[in-house]
């Protein structure tokens, strides 16, 4: 299946020629316009192929289609894709007018990513006032109901980790060093390096990390666009929103976080780390996890050389507590020391919706755990559970007493 994934993501993210563009362009217009109903819509997704964005217009048809009647009546899964991505505000506009004519849970769900995209690029206080009180409001009805989650219940079991053979691991490596870029491993990849001195048998990705001083967006870009047996998944911008004096709520954006898939199926996760005073950190759109700053020294993993965290000791005891003693059941959202979560609507969108999903799992259990740990989620009585888009604690979840559940072994 990854092997397949791979393939794919190549053909679409390959050069086109621009007759193809058009023909596929002029297809996903008439498609979404007969899904939808909105030509704005349709020109705007039409748009991302014309410009030979195809995984962006790809994703975009998907989600019309899965958001429309079609899709509902066949029982279409929603998948998790933020539709307003790289989308003008004035499309922005006519996606919520769309979605606003519809009351299943699905497409209030889906409003939830209009607002936090509104509140996010915002001119102006009322405006930002306004579209924050509409993300509260569609989700007060559906977390009424929400029970309160106990840290210490057992964890919901988690599904069979993904196949990370140590040969295919070793490949994805020597793949990743011919990419002209002073990288280093971090996280589970490091820890299996200095502890084990081979990749961790449970893990399921590579994590390497690189400076953000050192990163070149478009040079890394372009040489993974090189590779043959490489290509780009996605990326995941970092953006906190913190009170400006003027009454906004502001953060700057920033790269944070590159998917990498090797042809053998094994993901490589890049992630951007920026320095802040003494601290050198790295995150994505969920994340944000502190380290000090750190040199780096050479190590090896599989025999194979690579770069890491001079003070390895201090480095994996901020990540992991007792780092020399393994964990069978760890997640990266819950059993970090180091780990914030930024305030970001956008990214607590994804949050709320995996959290209302009926059937639990594991992932619908961390979800819900970090909703209320971090005040998003109240309980008042009679009136039951209660939400708050920025809630007055924003503490890291260690200086939290709550042990949380976990999903793969460290």
């Amino acid at each position: 299946m990854s092997t397949r994934r791979f393939r794919t993501l190549r053909a679409l993210r390959g050069l086109h020629r621009h007759l193809s563009c058009v023909v596929m362009g002029n297809l996903a217009g008439l498609a979404i316009v007969a899904l939808t109903g909105r030509p704005a819509l349709a020109r705007e997704a039409a748009a991302l192929f014309l410009q030979d964005r195809w995984v962006t217009g790809s994703h975009r048809l998907n989600w019309y289609l899965r958001h429309s009647r079609i899709g509902l009546l066949a029982g279409l899964d929603a998948p998790l894709f933020d539709p307003t991505t790289q989308m003008p505000d004035a499309a922005v506009a006519v996606l919520d007018d769309w979605l606003a004519g519809r009351s299943d849970l699905r497409h209030r769900l889906a409003r939830l990513h209009v607002q936090a995209q509104r509140i996010i690029s915002a001119s102006d206080v009322p405006t930002q006032t306004a579209a924050m009180a509409g993300f509260e409001a569609i989700v007060a009805p559906l977390v009424r109901d929400l029970p309160v989650v106990d840290p210490a219940a057992p964890a919901v079991p988690a599904g069979p980790a993904p196949a990370f053979g140590l040969l295919h691991a070793r490949a994805a490596l020597i793949a990743l060093r011919r990419i002209e870029m002073p990288w280093y491993v971090i996280s589970g990849t490091f820890l299996g390096a200095v502890r084990e001195g081979t990749f961790l048998a449970h893990d399921y990705d590579i994590d390497v990390g690189v400076h953000a001083e050192d990163f070149d967006d478009a040079s890394f870009r372009a040489q993974i666009a090189a590779a043959p047996d490489l290509v780009l998944v996605n990326t995941s911008a970092h953006l906190d929103l913190a009170l400006q004096p003027d009454g906004l709520w502001r953060g700057t954006l920033r790269p944070a976080l590159y998917r990498v898939l090797h042809a053998s199926g094994i993901g490589i996760d890049v992630f951007v780390h920026y320095l802040d005073g003494d601290l050198r950190w790295h995150g994505s759109a969920k994340h944000r996890w502190d380290n000090h700053d750190f040199a780096l020294k050479d190590y090896t993993i599989a025999s194979l050389p690579v770069r890491g965290p001079a003070d390895a000791d201090r480095y994996l005891a901020e990540n992991y507590g007792n780092w020399r003693t393994p964990v069978t059941q760890f997640n990266c959202s819950t059993g970090t020391p180091n780990v914030r979560f930024p305030h970001n609507p956008a990214a607590l969108a994804e949050h709320l919706r995996i959290a209302l999903r009926r059937t639990p799992s594991r992932e619908v259990q961390v979800a819900r755990l970090i909703l209320w740990q971090e005040g998003h989620l109240t309980r008042s009585g009679a009136d039951g559970t209660t939400f708050t888009l920025v809630p007055h604690s924003t503490r890291p979840m260690a200086d939290r007493d709550c042990p949380a559940p976990s999903d793969t072994a460290r």
